[in-house]
């Protein structure tokens, strides 16, 4: 009995100091910290970001409505970290979505595996923005039953925020990625201009 209550004890601190690593990681700035002269965003992080969070966005489709969880990754030196990762990692995106008056598109890649000791197949939906008040990169995740991964009750939660976290910190500066980002962009303006002229 003793034996017991001392191994339960043991597990006890093991676990309570995981546990309080694992929710300091998304306070702690990692990354290259830079000035700027943005009061609202006073430092920005290269390879890295002040914090994360996990924000859940209120989608209304018909009659319906749901939360989706967005991981945003908070004062970034580029809004387009998350896309940019899973371009170097997974090549160019599968489609890309345009809301009606934004000026940035949602890249999606389909069908990727995230998670190395996991064969599941992953959707992606990655953005940014980048304004006065706000800057971060951000991505949602749905595993191949279309489930949020980024859900409390999501099993593997936490290993895709170490993933993209980590992809985050090992980003290359090569500039393959925004050579097709800006070809994409100035596709899109040409085309909006050509419905708007007369």
């Amino acid at each position: 009995m003793k034996k017991q209550l001392v191994i339960l004890l043991i597990s006890a601190v093991i676990l309570s100091c995981t546990a309080t690593k694992t929710v300091k990681t998304t306070d702690e700035a990692v990354g290259i910290k830079q000035k700027t002269s943005n009061p609202n965003n006073p430092y920005i992080y290269k390879n890295g970001y002040k914090n994360w969070k996990i924000k859940p966005n209120l989608i209304i489709q018909d009659a319906d409505s749901t939360y989706l969880n967005e991981l945003r990754f908070n004062a970034v030196f580029s809004a387009m970290y998350t896309q940019k990762l899973m371009f170097d990692k997974y090549g160019k995106w599968d489609k890309e979505i345009w809301l009606e008056g934004d000026s940035t598109p949602i890249l999606i890649w389909e069908n990727r595996q995230l998670i190395d000791s996991n064969p599941e197949l992953f959707t992606v939906a990655a953005t940014g923005t980048e304004s006065i008040t706000e800057m971060f990169a951000s991505v949602n995740v749905f595993n191949s039953k279309k489930q949020d991964c980024f859900s409390q009750q999501y099993p593997a939660k936490d290993t895709l925020i170490h993933f993209f976290a980590t992809a985050i910190r090992n980003l290359k500066s090569n500039h393959t990625f925004y050579t097709q980002y800006w070809k994409l962009k100035t596709q899109h303006s040409e085309e909006q201009y050509r419905t708007v002229a007369p």
